[in-house]
């Protein structure tokens, strides 16, 4: 059983190396790549900002466990997400 589970998560990351684009897997792209802006600086405190906006909400949603309020605080989170996360300017 362990050595199933084992083998299957050898294999998986097996296909995720062979059957991903290469820029998938590199940290530093080329300069002019549409992937490089995940790798800066700029980014990547968003990305902090975002994670910790989503933790706070789900403990939110833990001490209010209503439905409607839960899937309110998801819509709103989703959409604070990607307005922080947006590179237009």
């Amino acid at each position: 059983m362990l050595l199933k589970a084992f083998a299957a998560f050898y294999l998986s990351l097996y296909r995720q190396y062979t059957w991903q684009p290469i820029w998938l897997l590199s940290d530093t792209p080329e300069d002019h790549h549409f992937h490089r802006r995940r790798f800066t600086q700029k980014y990547r405190n968003k990305q902090k900002i975002v994670r910790s906006l989503w933790f706070s909400m789900s403990l939110l949603v833990l001490a209010f466990p209503a439905m409607p309020f839960a899937v309110f605080v998801t819509l709103f989170t989703t959409f604070l997400s990607f307005c922080i996360l947006d590179e237009t300017e």
